[in-house]
């Protein structure tokens, strides 16, 4: 079978992370043959397009170089927010993006670097939840919901089988659904969502607001302090978190009637007491016939899924 060359890419609130592969099947995992990550410049437009444009230039450099008849099939490209009428929208966490015609820019800046192959672009969320379908932990089941739980949260949705993007595209932001209106105020600047309550930022910045004396408290860190029962704000921070994150998949249980949930992002690298007392909080508030058999468990394709979905988007729009 003849070699297929494509490049996927991931954009998130702090890193650009971009890979080439040689992707010769629909169901195997693509094999990997040079990984580049540069950072997100959230309040430069400049400087992030520029390392967008850097990492893709350097992987096809790589395969131009190293590769007899290298030819570039197709470019992925995994994002926050969605394209409406070719406007990025909703990326509160990479505020420079917001209202760009990103394809246009990219396309235009990768033809003068004389790179002409096709690129498609969608949320990232979105390209998680093909890549854990296709590969990962979601193999298998034709109704799913990816949730991305890292600076912010993102969702993607398949159902039977296929990606539900919605009207504009931008469906699956469950990270911006209201759970609990005296909660904190979420980037995008309304209050109480899931994003707000339960993100890896947010948790962190609830332990410092409730008066957490912790030095540079993350997730994993409050998470751990909570469980030796060392930290009584980062027990009461986790309670809530526990408490609130089953309250919102609860709501995407009732609505969409998944098989299975996949989490992904930093958050998702908790310890299974996590996604034991969060399935538990689900399961409190769902309706019993819809969670009873529903399974919420962590990624299989660790980081990198978002790009293995950017390169699969990319072969699957390009065949």
């Amino acid at each position: 079978m003849r070699a297929s060359y494509a490049i996927g890419l991931d954009v998130g609130g702090t890193k650009i992370e971009g890979v080439l592969v040689n992707r010769v099947s629909d169901s195997a995992l693509p094999r990997v043959l040079k990984k580049i990550r540069l950072p997100t410049h959230p309040g430069s437009r400049e400087k992030t397009v520029g390392n967008i444009v850097a990492v893709v230039y350097s992987l096809y450099g790589y395969g131009k170089s190293r590769i007899k008849g290298f030819r570039l099939k197709g470019i992925g490209l995994g994002t926050a927010g969605f394209l409406r009428k070719g406007r990025l929208e909703m990326v509160p966490n990479i505020p420079a993006l917001k209202g760009i015609r990103l394809r246009e820019v990219l396309s235009r800046q990768l033809r003068e670097n004389g790179i002409k192959s096709p690129l498609f672009i969608e949320n990232d969320s979105v390209c998680f939840a093909i890549a854990e379908h296709l590969f990962g932990a979601a193999k298998g089941y034709k109704n799913v919901i990816g949730i991305i739980v890292g600076t912010g949260i993102g969702g993607g949705l398949i159902l039977d089988g296929k990606v539900y993007r919605g009207r504009d595209g931008g469906a699956g932001h469950i990270g911006h659904t209201t759970i609990d209106l005296s909660g904190p105020g979420c980037g995008c600047g309304q209050k109480g969502h899931f994003e707000s309550w339960c993100s890896g930022k947010h948790i962190a910045l609830r332990y410092r607001s409730a008066g957490g004396k912790m030095a540079s408290p993350d997730a994993g860190k409050v998470f751990a302090a909570a469980s030796t029962g060392s930290d009584g704000v980062a027990r009461k921070i986790m309670e809530e978190t526990y408490d609130k994150f089953g309250l919102a998949l609860a709501n995407f249980i009732n609505t969409f009637n998944p098989e299975i949930i996949v989490l992904g992002g930093g958050v998702s690298n908790l310890p299974q007491e996590f996604y034991r007392r969060i399935s538990a909080a689900a399961r409190k508030y769902s309706y019993p016939a819809f969670s009873a058999n529903v399974r919420i468990v962590k990624n299989r394709l660790g980081d990198s899924a978002g790009v293995f979905g950017a390169v699969a988007l990319a072969v699957a729009k390009e065949n």
